[in-house]
């Protein structure tokens, strides 16, 4: 098992207890490589004493504050920190000296960013600002390099023929979560220019697997219909707008594609992280239906419908593909299984 020494080089992922943040410390904790995690929490909330497979251990003396999440995969020192205070991101910066920082954090919720506009600038772009200003605080020659995950809701609508889109497509935000991944994204592309700072933007296009929060779409389905088999939910789903199209990759797709891009990727250049293959939610339903041990229904619930939706969000990786000889593996059959196989053992 990885156990992190000061001492010791290490990777620095912010919303390391995030959904792809548990997968990616996985990953990065089976190469052998130490990891040093972040994540915001309510003043005085108690850390969850288990997260996926990781569960809470006691911390390092040699890192105040700091406790450890320790699984089958290895051991990390996780703390509690708010990137929208810049004196601790910059001291543990300066403290543990990353040589790679993912940076996952955020408030990822285009939903929840209609209803709390601020909250999701807060988090998405002044988080993002105080970490880069820790990392050009370092020494020049101990800047680490920063992937920074934004998003395909950046783009926005689109002509028909400019699908699947290139990173060069204009940008039509619809909601405020993705104008402030618009600014993420412009901010650290800046910071590129102005600084020469190692920083890679990505788009990440829609992913999902084992994790998810059940407020995103299929793993709602997933939870919904392993409550209906075990007769503790209805047989009806209640679903949003089934006719958008998105491109969807397993999440372990995608900390693949990210750690990729660390080591290949072009410092200031935008990688879209994307399967390339279109989805209508209407047809990962069916297939997810198509799984049920038991009859289910569906009804659209119009509480569940967005203020203003992206009809159609399939994007070109071919860019990122050239450049880091990065596939996708896992179908979409296979992920939609798994999630609702996780639902199942939750409700077993």
């Amino acid at each position: 098992m990885t156990d992190i020494k000061l001492s010791d080089s290490c990777n620095l992922v912010t919303g390391a207890l995030g959904f792809v943040g548990c997968h990616l410390t996985r990953s990065l904790l089976l190469a052998g490589i130490n990891v040093v995690g972040i994540g915001k929490h309510q003043k005085g909330a108690a850390l969850p004493p288990t997260v996926g497979e990781f569960q809470l251990q006691d911390g390092d003396p040699d890192l105040e504050g700091s406790v450890r999440f320790k699984g089958p995969a290895g051991s990390f020192l996780y703390l509690p920190l708010d990137l929208e205070h810049a004196a601790p991101i910059k001291d543990l910066v300066a403290a543990i000296k990353p040589v790679m920082i993912y940076h996952l954090a955020a408030q990822s919720s285009a939903a929840f960013s209609f209803e709390n506009p601020g909250e999701t600038f807060q988090s998405n772009v002044i988080g993002t600002l105080n970490l880069l200003e820790a990392v050009r605080a370092l020494p020049q020659t101990s800047h680490p390099v920063v992937l920074s995950v934004g998003s395909c809701e950046e783009y926005g609508p689109q002509d028909p023929s400019a699908y699947p889109l290139k990173e060069d497509a204009p940008l039509n935000p619809l909601s405020p979560y993705a104008v402030s991944k618009v600014s993420q994204t412009l901010l650290c592309r800046q910071y590129v220019r102005a600084w020469d700072l190692p920083i890679i933007p990505v788009r990440a296009f829609s992913h999902t697997g084992p994790g998810q929060d059940s407020r995103f779409v299929f793993p709602s389905f997933a939870r919904q219909i392993a409550a209906a088999e075990a007769g503790k939910g209805p047989t009806e789903i209640l679903t949003g707008d089934l006719s958008v199209v998105r491109d969807f990759l397993h999440v372990k797709d995608v900390t693949t594609a990210y750690r990729a891009l660390t080591k290949e990727g072009t410092p200031g250049e935008i990688y879209n992280v994307s399967s390339g293959q279109s989805l209508t939610i209407h047809q990962g339903l069916e297939i997810m239906v198509g799984m049920a041990k038991c009859n289910i229904t569906v009804r659209q619930d119009p509480a569940l419908m967005r203020p203003a939706d992206t009809p159609v969000m399939l994007g070109d990786n071919s860019k990122l593909c050239l450049e880091t000889g990065w596939q996708p593996e896992w179908d979409l059959a296979y992920t939609l299984a798994s999630l609702l196989e996780e639902a199942r053992k939750e409700l077993s």
